[in-house]
């Protein structure tokens, strides 16, 4: 597995990370180069789907059930592992915890799009399922990454994150 870019590292941070976090996210493109992103309402940006593993959950099930949750997935196909970013970052809204965040993408295909099962953090962020080019999704991405939103703890690294993969899926050319 490569490295799709460099370590990332939320500002003030200088002491090491007390917890690990693996995540599995999902490239997936159409036949007219357009990619599934989820759009956050609350947020207003585009993140890839994914998340978390539970404990003692294989990466491949753990994407499985993150794409059927978010985005209503049906007949997943996880064809090739596209490589992995690390983030260190605090915890959500906080600096009691430091996180060294690995994560893994994979470029996966999809048959169709059914009905969201959405936890509840989901349902209040507003999340959707959107196809949307490349560059508009980079340029849209880039002009809220500076909000109020974006530059709280435990956020400040996501969208720079998703920055660095969509660059490498624009230079692919998927």
């Amino acid at each position: 597995m490569k490295p799709l870019g460099p370590i990332i590292i939320e500002e003030g941070i200088i002491q090491k990370p007390d917890k690990l976090r693996t995540t599995v996210r999902a490239v997936i493109v159409n036949d007219k180069h357009q990619i599934l992103m989820v759009y956050s309402k609350l947020y207003n940006d585009y993140t890839f789907p994914g998340g978390g593993l539970k404990e003692d959950e294989d990466k491949t099930k753990a994407l499985k059930r993150e794409l059927r949750e978010e985005l209503g997935a049906r007949k997943i196909s996880i064809l090739k592992n596209l490589g992995y970013i690390e983030e260190i970052k605090y915890g959500l809204f906080d600096q009691s915890s430091i996180y060294l965040q690995t994560s893994i993408y994979y470029l996966v295909r999809i048959e169709s799009l059914g009905k969201q099962r959405l936890e509840y953090r989901e349902k209040v962020h507003g999340i959707k399922p959107t196809w949307k080019n490349v560059v508009e999704v980079i340029e849209h991405n880039q002009s809220v990454m500076n909000d109020t939103n974006h530059t709280a703890y435990g956020l400040k690294t996501v969208l720079m994150r998703e920055q660095i993969v969509l660059e490498k899926i624009k230079e692919m050319d998927l």
